[in-house]
């Protein structure tokens, strides 16, 4: 309760003894009043993907002192104080980030310059949700055999030719072609219901169909209704258009014309938004019941389905089999069953196309590399960026990226594309790098053992450089072999320049260094060398412990053209030696010319799944006689079954 009373104020004693009777917010003034122009009551803010919305804000007051704003639950703050700006009485402003929610209140005071708040004013209901705007004829707006309402006050529906809210119920108010529609019933309050269920958040809708008009008369005659909403809206926001049109199109209309008018609607729309305004068309035929022209009705939804993309024009329900007592007793409007499974129909597609996240999934035949965006889930509509990782030795090859759908590929521009509302499955090629670039890789890892606290600074930073420097080169696939050539003589060159630090000297002065030391340059493995992968005698072997037991594991030869290779009990990776403990998953898949493996590590404790997938039927595993009986089970359990070519 809040009220306000200009001139001297009369402290009377019973106002003590009712003071607890009364909310905390009851305010007494004698200055002018606030009147909030925007928003209305009921208003709904449309909420991004981040579950938070702007609330505009814009009042007019003729006092002095400071304007503020801010929106409350109850008696807990939801934001804090926005200072609005002024331009003579009018003052203006956004509260950000209101998140999802409501009923909320919106709380306008003015401050003097002490600070004593002066005046104010609230609007008791505003929410932040979800809101559209939806069209077409007869059956999108009050035609329906029964008024129907919303379950939740939080459902309202949007005046436009007024600018204010109310709550959800029949008939909508709107422009259509019998003044509120013929008097009768929606799908819209139980479509607010179902989201409203669903999502748990305030829902809104606008209503601008207009009965029995063609496509193109929602582009010509009807179409300000349209931009109405959308004008009306435009601080508000909204989620979607939702159409349902045709009934009128189906039996004369050329079906060239009919989509060329739903294309034009759209854009129309998008321009009038300012941006590309979300979309999603019912599929919709069916006039009334002696009219059933099979052919025709499915030419029209034919067409209705065409215009769509499935990323921001989505396919919609469809009413052409809500018959018998779904219909009217005219048998071409919905009665008010047939309203109610319209309103679920329309949840059902809202939710799967504007609120479920599909995933994107790596192509099973994508090897020695990975695509980062694969695994994760996209809503419909997100611009997915691809970008890859390629394993030690490997490049994504340039224009390899496909990504496929349910209606097969999907455009690619610049390696990014459009999520859509379905699984997504992406592919790519990684290939070799030439030898004269993987030479320089071995010569890059072999750089980066060296522990840079023995030496000196100088040489170190040369040789950081000339790394850096080189890594570029590698980078590139098509670095010609001169290129390669001369960023490794430039490491070997740093590596030449470097100046061990002298130690145990205390702390006599040290002389001058003559030159470079000649001694063996020797490392020990550091943490961060942990997962780096090096190349020894035709194998890929990747470091997984380092300090005291240095291990690795095998994950794939070099060279998969090979016909025989040979795994060791121990490598040597820079000056250290560090035992071959196990063999990676996938290390040898593919490998279709090798004929012959020989193990002679005794220290394999494990062997990856389908490490053996695809190679040849003849392949022979020859392993240390003392572990055969162990290596088989781990050999067939990596999935290879076949154990008579696993000999000693």
């Amino acid at each position: 309760m809040k009220f306000k009373l200009r001139g001297i104020v009369a402290c009377f004693a019973f106002v003590t003894a009712l003071a607890g009777m009364f909310y905390a917010s009851q305010r007494i003034y004698a200055e002018d009043a606030i009147t909030i122009n925007f928003p209305t009551d009921r208003g709904i803010f449309q909420r991004n993907y981040d579950n938070v919305s702007e609330v505009s804000v814009d009042v007019s007051y003729e006092g002095e002192g400071q304007v503020k704003a801010r929106i409350v639950d109850g008696n807990t703050a939801v934001s804090d104080w926005v200072v609005l700006d002024k331009e003579e009485a009018k003052y203006s402003g956004v509260i950000p980030d209101v998140p999802a929610g409501g009923w909320y209140q919106l709380e306008v005071s003015a401050f003097d310059a002490s600070g004593m708040e002066t005046a104010y004013e609230a609007v008791e209901h505003i929410g932040v949700g979800e809101v559209f705007i939806t069209g077409g004829q007869s059956n999108s707006c009050n035609f329906g055999g029964a008024k129907t309402s919303s379950a939740y006050d939080t459902v309202s529906a949007y005046d436009a030719a007024k600018g204010t809210w109310q709550h959800c119920e029949d008939s909508q108010p709107n422009s259509s072609g019998f003044a509120t529609g013929n008097g009768g019933g929606s799908p819209w309050p139980t479509l607010g219901d179902e989201l409203s269920d669903r999502l748990g958040v305030p829902i809104g809708f606008c209503s601008t169909g207009y009965g029995g008009t063609t496509m193109e008369g929602l582009c010509t005659e009807h179409y300000e209704t349209i931009r109405q909403a959308i004008t009306g809206l435009s601080q508000y926001g909204y989620r979607a258009f939702l159409i349902h049109q045709g009934e009128a199109d189906t039996d004369a209309t050329p079906m060239d014309e009919y989509s060329a008018s739903l294309k034009k609607l759209i854009e129309m729309t998008r321009k009038d938004a300012g941006y590309d305004l979300v979309w999603i068309i019912a599929q919709v035929s069916y006039a009334w019941s002696n009219y059933n022209n099979a052919e025709k009705m499915e030419a029209i939804k034919s067409t209705q389905r065409s215009v769509c993309n499935n990323y921001d024009i989505f396919i919609g329900p469809t009413t052409d089999d809500l018959l018998g007592d779904y219909r009217y007793t005219d048998n071409l409007h919905l009665s008010e069953k047939g309203l109610i499974e319209h309103g679920k129909r329309w949840a059902d597609v809202i939710m799967d196309k504007l609120f479920t996240k599909y995933r994107i999934t790596a192509d099973a035949d994508v090897v020695h590399g990975t695509i980062n965006q694969c695994g994760n889930s996209y809503y419909a509509g997100e611009n997915i960026k691809l970008t890859a990782q390629a394993e030690d030795g490997y490049y994504l090859v340039p224009g390899s990226f496909k990504v496929t759908g349910n209606e097969g590929s999907i455009k690619i521009d610049n390696d990014t594309f459009k999520m859509r509302a379905e699984e997504i499955t992406v592919t790519a090629e990684f290939a070799q790098l030439p030898e004269h670039l993987m030479a320089l890789g071995d010569k890059i890892k072999k750089a980066e053992l060296i522990n840079p606290a023995e030496y000196e600074t100088g040489g170190m930073n040369t040789l950081k450089n000339a790394v850096a420097a080189a890594k570029k080169v590698y980078a590139n696939p098509s670095a010609t072999e001169a290129e390669a050539a001369k960023a490794a003589s430039d490491i070997d060159r740093a590596l030449a320049g470097l100046v061990k630090i002298q130690t145990g000297m205390g702390n006599v002065d040290r002389p001058a260094s003559t030159g470079p030391v000649t001694e063996p340059i020797t490392t020990d493995i550091i943490p961060s060398l942990v997962g780096n992968v090096y190349k020894s005698g035709g194998l890929k072997y990747r470091i997984v412990t380092s300090g005291g037991e240095n291990e690795v594991v095998v994950t794939g030869p070099v060279n998969k053209n090979k016909k025989s290779v040979t795994i060791p009990g121990t490598v040597k990776i820079g000056n250290n030696k560090y035992k071959v403990i196990g063999i990676a998953k996938k290390a040898f898949a593919k490998a279709k010319k090798l004929k012959k493996i020989v193990i002679k590590s005794t220290y394999i404790k494990s062997i990856g799944k389908n490490t053996f997938m695809g190679t040849s039927a003849k392949l022979k595993i020859k392993v240390p006689a003392k572990k055969l009986t162990a290596y088989r089970k781990l050999i067939r359990k990596s999935g290879l079954k076949k154990v008579e070519g696993i000999v000693k």
